[in-house]
């Protein structure tokens, strides 16, 4: 993976997009004491390299009709498939969100957002059938504190600086 180097200007602009999804670049020109056009060619190059991709609008799960949220840590066997196709069935079936496969006492972490506890049961026999699994466990989310998919604001300034100055 080729390391980027970014300056502050980057990093306010970075951070900005984070924030908002997107920048009047107008105001954010003014602010920072830069050109419209440094502006422009900074966000095209943040795509060109990767920093920034898609243009997603987030839904509310809640609101759309998807309130229960479920966590499963699923231990898998790899004497048919391998990790990845393991990981590939899981991606495809419908009301998961996010698959990560670890390291540790689980192989993968599969977070969810179905309908209600008739979907949930739906999915969770859909992952127990799923060539590889060896055994799973679920847990229903009662109350969320913090779902952030934004990554910048999830830090302070101070730690920020120290991740873009190298430190």
């Amino acid at each position: 993976m080729t390391e980027v180097t970014l300056d502050e200007v980057d990093f306010k602009i970075l951070r900005r997009l984070d924030e908002h999804g997107d920048v009047d670049v107008d105001e954010l020109s003014d602010e920072l004491g830069v050109s419209t056009s440094t502006i422009y060619y900074r966000m095209e190059k943040y795509r060109d390299q990767g920093i920034v991709t898609g243009n997603i609008t987030q839904l509310d799960p809640q609101k759309v009709g998807l309130g229960l949220t479920a966590i499963t840590e699923i231990n898998a066997t790899y004497a048919g498939p391998g990790y990845e196709e393991v990981a590939e069935k899981l991606m495809d079936l419908s009301g998961v969100q996010r698959v990560f496969f670890m390291l540790g006492e689980m192989s993968f972490y599969v977070l969810s957002r179905v309908k209600d506890h008739e979907h949930l049961q739906r999915l969770m026999e859909a992952i127990i059938q799923t060539e590889g699994i060896e055994n799973s466990t679920t847990n229903i989310v009662l109350r969320t504190f913090k779902d952030e998919n934004r990554l910048l604001v999830n830090y302070n300034d101070e730690d920020l600086e120290r991740i873009f100055s190298g430190e």
